[in-house]
């Protein structure tokens, strides 16, 4: 390979074929210019990205973060891809590697972040968080700087990001999303029945399920306009709480919830006997 651009003194891009990549390894940019070979000997890792607009967001975090930094982001991504067994979107070296340093550069500041998220993050994706945990402790052994537990919920939900192939955004809003429909249901639920606190834990995953669907505009859709009516007139008070979370979602996402997906939804509710209110 030959080099394309010295990044640093440990980094240097060159071309794939037609595709540019970004290898890494130590000194391996050291005295070298554009036109040189790459240093066989020296290369520790190659990364690939899908575009090159990802490439060129690549190279410019590269060139203003410390090496320690991606060498820790580095160690996160493989952690999290070997205890999920899943394939991470590449632009996670991105987002991750520009979170993981402004989150370090912050810290230095003595400016505390609060990720209002947390506790939600910790119950909907544990796996994550797990790892978000093990990162926070990683960074601290890395460079003695102690991060505070909302930085490993931020960090779980870059990966979810990754996971789902999508923008960290989305994630986030995902995220709101299955926390407010929470907080709508537990207005009609009796949380001391422990059969139903375990029912209502159970139906998290389709809170995700549902949320990520509206948001990514893949709802279920139906045109059962009589099975809708049905469910509708028998199941009230079920369906006003499909109601009231149709409105948070239109208000705060400026989305409509199919019929289909409150068909969905009533009968959830329903078949668990989660709403007790509603018996």
């Amino acid at each position: 390979m030959i080099i394309e651009h010295v990044i640093n003194n440990n980094i240097v891009s060159s071309l794939d074929g037609d595709n540019e990549v970004v290898v890494s390894g130590r000194g391996i940019g050291f005295g070298r210019r554009p036109g040189d070979p790459v240093d066989d000997s020296r290369i520790e890792k190659i990364y690939r990205m899908d575009t090159k607009e990802q490439m060129g967001k690549f190279k410019d975090i590269l060139a203003s973060v410390p090496p320690e930094c991606l060498k820790i982001c580095d160690e996160i991504i493989a952690d999290a891809t070997k205890e999920l067994n899943v394939e991470l979107n590449r632009n996670i070296y991105v987002t991750l590697t520009d979170h993981v340093n402004f989150a370090l550069e912050r810290y230095d500041q003595g400016m505390d972040f609060e990720n209002i998220l947390t506790e939600e993050v910790s119950n909907y994706y544990p796996n994550e968080f797990r790892i978000g945990l093990k990162a926070v402790e990683l960074i601290k052994r890395e460079t003695g700087k102690n991060l505070r537990r909302d930085e490993a919920a931020s960090i779980a939900l870059h990966i979810v990001s990754a996971e789902l192939n999508t923008k960290m955004s989305v994630a986030y809003g995902l995220t709101q999303m299955v926390k407010q429909i929470q907080t709508i249901l537990e207005r009609d639920i009796d949380m001391s029945n422990e059969e139903t606190r375990r029912g209502f834990e159970e139906m998290v995953p389709s809170f995700k399920h549902f949320a990520y669907r509206v948001i990514a505009d893949q709802q279920y859709q139906s045109e059962d306009d009589q099975l809708y009516e049905f469910i509708r007139d028998h199941y009230p008070r079920q369906y006003e709480c499909c109601t009231q979370i149709e409105k948070y979602v239109n208000d705060m996402f400026g989305k409509t919830v199919s019929n289909e997906e409150k068909n969905y939804m009533v009968m959830k509710f329903r078949r668990l006997d989660f709403i007790n209110k509603c018996s």
